[in-house]
């Protein structure tokens, strides 16, 4: 199983990712543009899920009803981004990784909230708010569909 390293500038929160790579995006929107003083937040999932090593400084922001961000208190690193109602489906920043070779993007997501000061890369797909939420939701009855046929 390919397994990955990461961890935030002062080394207070360390974590290895496992397995490959479900999805790679750069979040657009508002607040992931504020967490990261004004470009987007690159995040990555992996399919083995993510477990922290080290997380004496790791607190969690909840920005939303839906969303909690993950900091390192000292440092101010942004370390991960989760669902409340889905907290072990951590997707990490692709910069708090020792290596990322390999990953690419697979969306650019929550794109109509892009500012004008930057043009977004047309290097992956684009979504809109509406689009990210709507296959989201997919999933999440798909989840719930299989979870209720296996049991």
């Amino acid at each position: 199983m390919t397994k990955r390293s990461g961890k935030c500038l002062c080394g207070g929160v360390s974590f290895t990712a496992h397995g490959d790579v479900i999805e790679a995006d750069a979040c657009h929107c508002s607040m992931c543009r504020r967490q990261n003083g004004g470009g987007p937040y690159y995040a990555v999932q992996f399919k083995g899920g993510v477990t922290l090593e080290t997380a004496e400084t790791l607190k969690w922001y909840r920005g939303s009803d839906h969303g909690e961000r993950g900091f390192c208190a000292e440092c101010g690193t942004s370390i991960a981004w989760r669902l409340q109602s889905h907290p072990e489906k951590i997707g990490v920043s692709l910069g708090a990784l020792e290596d990322s070779s390999g990953i690419s993007l697979d969306a650019h997501i929550f794109t109509d909230s892009a500012p004008e000061y930057y043009a977004v890369q047309t290097d992956a797909p684009h979504k809109t708010e509406a689009q990210v939420i709507k296959e989201f939701m997919e999933r999440l009855e798909k989840v719930a569909q299989n979870k209720a046929e296996n049991a």
